[in-house]
């Protein structure tokens, strides 16, 4: 088992040094251009060779383990989702702030461990609202309209999933 593993990386570090020279005495061109093209297949030929005996053989899967990808797998889905979340957060509360509403919290909530990120809800605190000379309303209810408009353009979200605190 260990010889013919040897041999076949032996075999793939020889193709790999034997482009790497022809490479080096070709001269730029098309010539070259094809020439790298048929050693990337041979190298991919080279490559996948042993796959035939494996699957031939009866092969025992029993011996893997795929918990530590399943792991790492869903810990760059949370990671992931966490990153949009905060981003989502970021862009709406940048936009409420240039429409003229300083002061304003945004919390978006989604499940960080699903696969398609979804927002569940978004919680908007007004009570330290400060209103500036940009602002076009300062009536609170259409304030919350503007910023619901804002919410809804922002991201992909119902209505009723907007919660405004004050």
């Amino acid at each position: 088992m260990f010889s013919s593993i040897s041999g076949w990386v032996l075999s793939i570090a020889g193709v790999v040094s034997l482009s790497v020279i022809v490479e080096l005495i070709l001269p730029e061109g098309q010539l070259n251009k094809y020439i790298r093209g048929i050693f990337s297949f041979i190298i991919m030929l080279v490559i996948i060779a042993p796959l035939p005996s494996l699957v031939g053989k009866n092969f025992d899967f029993s011996n893997i383990s795929l918990s530590e990808e399943y792991e790492l797998q869903e810990d760059y889905i949370y990671q992931m989702n966490v990153y949009k979340t905060e981003a989502l957060q970021n862009d709406i509360s940048n936009q409420i702030r240039q429409s003229g509403y300083e002061n304003v919290v945004v919390s978006v909530s989604s499940d960080n461990y699903a696969t398609q990120f979804k927002v569940s809800a978004i919680y908007v605190e007004l009570s330290n609202l400060v209103i500036t000379d940009q602002a076009q309303h300062t009536n609170i209810l259409d304030i919350e309209k503007e910023i619901l408009q804002i919410i809804l353009s922002r991201a992909d979200v119902d209505e009723a999933e907007v919660h405004f605190e004050r």
